[in-house]
């Protein structure tokens, strides 16, 4: 079998009218990066004809490979990207996203020249059209340089924390996934991965360049309308905090990931409260059990305010229904 440098794994799910300039925008990259690299479309039981469009990029390049599966979600799709790949290293690319020409050899080079276990890239905003924004829209590194993993869990609480904790403007080294897979089933599967990616590498390259065109779209998942689901990142911040916790991180880590799970969860409390549902409002009584668990560190963290303690202690403790009538 031929060597392959990286596996670009795209999960599929109905995003056809954006899938062709996604998939050409992967291809492209074999302009500027040279060693062999296989692009995993994993189609996950779209109705719309991605399908078809997988089908023909793959009849003409063989660097394509594509999978078939029933709808499983997005977590599933990557997990069986990651199972198929062949690659040193890997990229995920969601299938409505662009990237730029040189998304692959900056972060490939980068990993090579510092025996990097991931390398990161800054990411533009576009329009749903593809065309940037005006004014531009970026999301960039706190700071650029190579860092142990560990030293950069804090920027997962800044506002440009993304560039940290989403899977798709990364190259990871393989053996970074070993046991390790997304949660099949949940929404935000990013919260309880990116804390265990991070902490398993000795280096991490953080560049400056915008090479991922992260799309804006109406119908995308992050932009919807609220579900039951959206408690789903609250678990997966309370995992990190856990995680942070038995791992032995640094005080300030924990203090940061205990509030940003409280704050996420008070957050989504409020939006039900706006326009509560049967469904929603079983929703937070379901999550005050989690919530409940994490209580008795609340007096001690330095990241809430007062205010906060005494909002999350009674959203934890009081019943749903009474913080969040249905109205008739």
């Amino acid at each position: 079998m031929e060597h392959i440098a990286v596996s670009v794994i795209v999960p599929i799910y109905n995003t056809k009218p954006y899938l062709e300039e996604c998939i050409q925008s992967i291809l492209d990259q074999g302009k500027t990066f040279e060693p062999p690299f296989e692009v995993i479309l994993v189609d996950d039981g779209s109705t719309d004809g991605c399908g078809e469009v997988c089908d023909a990029f793959a009849a003409r390049d063989n660097r394509v490979r594509v999978i078939h599966q029933e709808n499983q979600g997005l977590s599933a799709a990557r997990n069986t990207g990651i199972d198929a790949a062949h690659g040193r290293y890997y990229a995920f690319v969601d299938s409505d996203d662009i990237l730029r020409a040189e998304y692959l050899k900056k972060l490939y080079d980068a990993c090579e020249a510092h025996d990097a276990y991931m390398a990161v890239c800054a990411v533009e905003d576009v329009a749903e059209n593809g065309d940037s924004l005006d004014p531009a829209s970026y999301t960039d590194p706190t700071a650029t340089g190579v860092f142990v993993g560990k030293e950069l869990l804090n920027n997962f609480y800044s506002p440009n924390g993304t560039y940290y904790t989403v899977a798709w403007n990364k190259l990871y080294r393989a053996e970074v996934w070993k046991l390790l897979h997304y949660p099949e089933g949940r929404l935000h599967e990013d919260d309880f991965v990116a804390h265990r990616l991070f902490w398993r590498c000795d280096r991490v390259v953080c560049l400056p360049d915008h090479l991922y065109c992260y799309r804006l779209r109406g119908g995308s998942i992050c932009r919807t309308e609220m579900k039951p689901e959206a408690f789903d990142a609250v678990d997966g911040l309370a995992d990190r905090y856990r995680f942070f916790v038995e791992n032995g991180a640094n005080r300030t880590v924990i203090d940061c990931a205990y509030a940003a799970c409280w704050r996420r969860y008070l957050f989504l409390c409020a939006k039900v409260k706006q326009d509560p549902t049967p469904r929603l409002v079983k929703a937070i009584s379901k999550e005050q059990f989690l919530m409940q668990g994490l209580i008795s560190y609340l007096p001690n963290c330095k990241q809430l305010k007062m205010t906060e303690k005494l909002s999350a202690a009674r959203w934890a403790m009081m019943p749903a229904e009474s913080l969040c009538p249905i109205k008739n």
